[in-house]
Parts: C-alpha cells; structure tokens; sequence
C-alpha cells in the first residue's frame, strides 16, 4: 500500500490531527445481493422502525458533485439520515474551466487573471460534498471519512469515500471528464459518449487522489461500472437527474458549431438543464435495465437470492429556476445549509490546499436551485382505485414495469402482493381508472433508450383488464402504444405522464403535456376506437414568470367533468393556474378564461363534487401551504375557499370527497417535512392535519372503499404497501393506526 500523505491523514481525520492512521478501518465492499445489510448499523434513524431501515437501500446517481444537494435535496438526507444504505456515484469530476473562484468576483474582477487547476477544483468539489454530507448525518461537516481506492469493473479504479461514524453513507467518484459546458456539442463528454461521437472518455485524476492512474471508459465500461454498483447494494430505491428536460424557447441559430456540427448526431436541441445530467440519467437507465435483467436471470438460477424491487425517481435540474418555488421555510433551511457548506460559505480551514469547496456556486447555494425539489413524475392521483368485487387494487412501477396489490377481502387493511404484469421500459408513476363495466383500465409511459437520439422516444401505453388470475388478482392483457402527441422522436421526450378521466357516458379522455408546453388529447367513447391526437393552444395567463424563460405548464394536470357534461382540465403554469373546457359534451376542448386564481408550485389536482361544484388542491408557492379554491356548480368565478394550516412537505396533494349524499367531507393526503403521509379530514374544508411517520415515495393514494369509507395508501421506500382508513363513511370518523412495522404481504 503506497504511504499515507498529510491530505489523506486530513481527509481520514476529517480535518483534525491524525494519531493512529493504522486503526482506521477500510471497508470492503459486499458480496452481491446483501446491500440491506451494508453498514447499517451507523447513523440516526429517522425512519419509522427498524425493519424499514434493514429492508431500504438507496444509490443516488448524479453528474456533478453539487446535483445531489441542489435537486435531490431533502430526500437524500432523508435517506442518509436514515440508517440505511444511502449511496452517492458521481460519475464526472465537474472540473469545469478549473477556476476555483465565485463567480461575481470574476464578472467584477475582469481584467485579473485567474489561473485554472483543473485537479485541485476537482478535490475541492469533493471536499465540499463529504463535508455537506457528513453534516446532513452528524451535524458536523468535519466528522471523519474513509477514503480508499477500488475496482467496480476489472481494471478501474474508482474513488470511495466511507463516513467513519456512520458508514452506511459512501460516495463513489468516477472521475470521467464532464462537458465543461451546458449546451455545446463536445464529443469529449457523457453526451458524446453515449451517442458515440467518442470512443472512450477519460478521467482526470484529483490532486492527490489514492487512484493510481487516469483511466479511458467505453460507453459499455460506464453502464457495466453502474451495474456493479447496483448489484453491490441492491437498491429499493435509486434516484437520477432529468431524462426529460424543457427545451429553451429560444434556440442559438448557430447551435452545433455551425451549419456543420463534427459529429451530426451532437447536434441537438438546447435544453434548460446541463447536458451530463441528461446522460448521465441515460447512463443509469440503461445500467438498471440491465442490472435488472441480469438479477433476473441470477434468482431463478438462485432462488435463495433475492431481488428488491426498485422505485426509479428522476429530478428535473436548472428548470427549477424558472418555475415557482416549492419548498417552505423548515425544509429550505438545512437543504441551504448543505449547499452552502459545499459551497465553502462559511470560510471553514479543512486543511487542503486545494480548497474546502465549491466556490463557484457560492452565490447559488441559497439561490433559486436551491428551493425547489421536483421529480420529472408528479405522481398520479389515481394509483388506487376499486375493483369489480368492492376490493382496492394499488399500482406502482418499479424495476421498469407495474406491480398491483390488492386488498385480500374488500375493507381490510392486509394487502396481497405484488403481483408484476407484462411489459417493461415503464418509468415514473401508474393510472388506473375504471370503466362502467367495472374493469379497470391502465395508462403509463414507456421510454426507448438508444445511442441515435432519432431512435429514442416516448410513448403512452394502455393496456385493459381482461379478468382474474387464479389467486384473485385482476389480470390485464397486453399494454398498447397509444404514441406521442410529437411525431418527432426528439419532441416525444418531452411528453408528459398522462392523466385519464372515464366520464358519466363512458368516454374516456386521455391528456398529457406536450412539446410546446400546452395539452394534447385523445378520446375513447364507450366500446368505441381511440380518437387521433389533438393539441390545443395555452390559455392565456400560461406565460413565463417575470424575467424568465417560457417553459409552458408544469406536469401533473388535472381533469374533471361537471354535470352539464362539459370535461374542464387544469394545470399549474409559471405564474397562473389555467384551464381548458369544452364547450358541450363530446366538443373538442379549447383554451378557457384566466382562473384568477393565485399561482402554484405543485400539480393541480381536481375534484368534481356531488352538488357540481370543481375543487382545486394545489400548494402556495414559497410557503407550500395548501390552497383550496372552489367553483361553484352555475357560476363563473373561483374563489379561494381556504388555506389550511401549514402542513409542511412538498409535492403533490390528493384527496377524495366522502359521504357525498348525507353530510359530505373531504379528506386530503399529501407529504410533510418528515418525509412521512399527513392526513386531513372533515366535513366541509379540513382544518388540521395528522401526521404519520412512515417515509413514503412518490404521492400518497386516496381511494373509497367498498363501504364508502376513504383509505389512504402509501408506498414506503422498501418497498412495502401500507394504508390507514376512516371507519366509517363519514370524514369526521376517526382513522385506524398506520402499521407500526412494515408488512409482509404475499405474492401471487
């Protein structure tokens, strides 16, 4: 083993003197299959029982060493604080121009020359994230780390840091070279790497780094490398960046370098994220597919072993500039404090000469990336629904394709699976609504990956119930290619999740967001063929928000029909919730009057209420206070019907109406602070919320059982189902107690 230097004793050390370097432990990697097990035994839980923690593993994919912080944040200390595996790859040094300066101070400061070191910045950006992250699990960011060289593949060796105190957080450096630029086609880069306008992408070696030498990775040495890491902590749940970014409205007419790009297939459109996260997240997705396949194949040729499911979840990047803000103050706070220790903002002395940190973003780390988390899937309000027989039946997709539970006996809180249906390449979230004949119908969105971007795209996928497996689980056929609003490849992966509505008379009417950043649409009348796709143009009020690019609507719209048979759809614009409606049932929908309402920073979710009255749910921007705004069945004006207390969280609210006919309620689910599922539930507008502690993915479900009694239901990071449900009918009911453990259902 090569000596020890003073910067190896003062990153073992965590900046305080070494004294006996000999006693610091390295720690191996595990053998295949045991990730649930990896140095568990450190840190604080925050997770609600024991069992969660021991059956949770997570592996964080990124391309820079700050993406974590900014866009995965506060999910990842969630999962580092948790005691579980929690697990950061970061495949690019992000070296950038090797300047190692704010970047105010180079705009004011223009005639100085500062000198690039490409090395040192690199051991600077990873000196920052180890002290950010040892703060998110200790609260101290010179808590000491392991650091040592491995192999992922034969061959190349990697960079992994261990935190001595609570080794269940590692981080791996790659080390590839990244584009040093947002948009320009550089062949020398992830982008190139994927498309093949290179060969191979080297590594920069870091100042100091106990990796012996620069290395030269093929496309398949990355995807192989990814691989090896997924199979080393087999993960419940892996987060990436954005597979999808919003293209910038106003593209560079000399984009490509000229008429003639040096390799066509660079040419691409520019985006309003970093190009090494795209491919970065492409990287990682095609290493779970096949990590997935090759798992596969080993626990049927080993029974004894066994493969976690895994929940993908993709983080949209720099777009969150452009749209509202949506994290509150008592989650902003320690998401800004991380940020800001890799940031070096406190001046702190690590004891490297090549820096503490990230000064670059100094002035970003309390900027706008900081205060907004969002994934690219805003999760389904329909995941839940009811089948033929009265029993519920919950769909999630994990490992590429949809898993179902169902309920074993209708009412009960004891569900059986799941059971996995056919089909793969599916990401993000499932729809499930159900016809008049009481079968349920399935829509999700299936993604292509391939090296010619004129070979990749997105398409909605549909498939029908067809009956009943032999243990009672309800059996679909085939999933079905419903295609892109985009005929264009380039344009279809943009495409948003679709959200469904199954009318009174049977139509069905299927919406997504497009390219252009408006709706398209198709329809399915009853026991009829589906329409073609029809776009629509925004309404007015969908514009940008003051002093930013136009980025059209956020994902996640809502739809509802009212009781003159008009179908109304909503979405959440940069500074304006809009709408479309139709004019007539069965007319075509067309853009309708400014809402007037406050804007939001969540997905509008909607719901049609018995007396003909649309309620909005949606959160308040900055604040993340939960807005419910009504319109009354007959007028024409909204009107903010109330604010609920502040419940804290982010993301999405869902909620069901109850006891409709006798003293009608409401009851809402969405995120709190914790990570975990708050309720709200009364008659009328709920005023308070209770708090369940159990961690949760994606959005909670909201659902009426068969005896009319709302269920809401959660899927935990492991992997494993839960609910809690009124016990009686009316929203004033008292609801039964979260599992205190989670459950071990059975499969089909």
């Amino acid at each position: 083993m090569a000596p020890i230097t003073r910067r190896q004793a003062v990153w073992l050390t965590g900046g305080a003197a070494a004294t006996v370097l000999g006693a610091a432990g390295v720690w191996q990697l595990l053998p295949s299959g045991s990730g649930a097990q990896d140095d568990a035994s450190g840190g604080a839980s925050h997770a609600q029982n024991a069992s969660e923690v021991r059956a949770a593993s997570y592996v964080h994919v990124i391309a820079h060493a700050d993406d974590g912080l900014f866009f995965q944040n506060p999910e990842l200390k969630l999962a580092i604080a948790s005691g579980a595996p929690a697990v950061t790859v970061c495949l690019t040094g992000g070296e950038s121009d090797g300047i190692n300066e704010p970047l105010v101070v180079r705009r004011k400061d223009k005639k100085k020359k500062f000198l690039p070191n490409r090395p040192n910045f690199v051991r600077a950006r990873m000196n920052g994230l180890r002290a950010a992250h040892a703060y998110m699990a200790t609260g101290r960011w010179d808590a000491p780390w392991t650091i040592e060289a491995v192999e992922l593949i034969p061959g190349f060796q990697v960079e992994k840091n261990t935190l001595r105190d609570f080794p269940n957080v590692k981080i791996y450096w790659m080390e590839l070279q990244e584009a040093r630029a947002l948009v320009a086609p550089r062949p020398v880069s992830l982008r190139g790497l994927w498309v093949g306008a290179t060969q191979t992408l080297p590594t920069l070696l870091p100042t100091e780094s106990p990796v012996e030498a620069a290395y030269a990775y093929t496309r398949q040495d990355v995807v192989d490398s990814l691989v090896k890491l997924f199979s080393q902590y087999n993960p419940t749940v892996v987060r990436t960046l954005d597979p999808s970014p919003v293209h910038r409205p106003d593209q560079d007419r000399d984009f490509g370098n000229g008429k003639t790009p040096p390799v066509p297939s660079l040419r691409l459109p520019e985006y309003l994220d970093h190009q090494d996260h795209t491919y970065s997240t492409y990287f990682a997705q095609q290493a779970l597919t096949e990590y997935w396949a090759q798992s596969q194949i080993q626990t049927q040729a080993q029974t004894q072993q066994s493969l976690r499911r895994t929940s993908v979840e993709h983080y949209r990047g720099y777009m969150n500039a452009n749209l509202p803000y949506n994290l509150g103050p008592v989650l902003l706070a320690p998401k800004q404090a991380a940020s800001n220790i890799y940031a070096w903002n406190d001046g702190r002395d690590c004891g490297d000469p090549a820096g503490c940190g990230d000064l670059k973003v100094s002035t970003y780390a309390s900027g706008p990336w900081s205060r907004s988390t969002r994934t690219t899937a805003p999760g389904a309000t329909d995941w839940v629904a009811q089948l033929s027989d009265g029993r519920l039946a919950a769909f999630a997709v994990m490992n590429g394709t949809v898993l179902v539970w169902t309920e074993q006996k209708a009412g009960q809180d004891f569900w059986v699976g799941p059971t996995p249906l056919a089909g793969s390449g599916l990401f993000g979230q499932v729809s499930a609504v159900r016809r008049p004949d009481g079968k349920l119908v399935l829509f999700a969105v299936r993604t292509t990956l391939a090296p010619d971007h004129n070979g990749q795209f997105r398409e909605v996928v549909t498939c029908q119930q067809t009956g009943w497996t032999a243990s009672q689980a309800p059996a679909f056929g085939p999933w079905q290619s419903l295609g892109s609003p985009d005929g264009d490849p380039l344009k279809s992966m943009e495409m948003g999740f679709p959200s469904v509505l199954v009318e009174a008379g049977g139509t069905t009417t299927m919406a997504v967001r497009n390219w252009s950043g408006s709706i398209s649409y198709r329809r399915q009348p009853a026991n009829g063929a589906w329409s073609a796709w029809t776009s629509v143009a925004a309404p007015a009020g969908s514009g940008a928000a003051p002093h930013q690019p136009y980025v059209g609507i956020q994902d996640g719209i809502a739809l509802a029909a009212t009781p003159d048979g008009n179908l109304h759809v909503f979405a959440a614009a940069a500074a304006a919730v809009v709408q479309w409606s139709t004019n007539g049932p069965g007319t075509p929908l067309r853009p309708a009057q400014p809402t007037g309402l406050p804007a939001s920073c969540t997905p509008v979710t909607a719901l049609a209420l018995q007396d003909g009255t649309i309620r909005l749910l949606y959160r308040e921007p900055s604040s993340a206070q939960v807005i419910v705004a009504d319109l009354p069945v007959g007028t024409q004006s909204w009107r903010v019907t109330d604010t609920l207390d502040t419940v804290g969280g982010y993301g999405r609210v869902v909620g069901v109406e109850v006891n409709a006919s006798t003293t009608p309620g409401l009851v809402l689910a969405t995120r709190n602070n914790d990570g975990g599922v708050s309720v709200a539930a009364a008659s009328g507008v709920p005023d308070s919320w209770v708090d369940a502690p159990r961690f949760h993915l994606h959005v909670p479900g909201v659902a009426l059982d068969a005896q009319g009694r709302a269920v809401v239901v959660a899927l935990g990071a492991d992997g494993q189902l839960t609910s809690v449900r009124k016990t009686r009918a009316g929203a004033d009911s008292p609801l039964t107690d979260w599992p205190t453990a989670a459950p071990i259902s059975h499969s089909n």
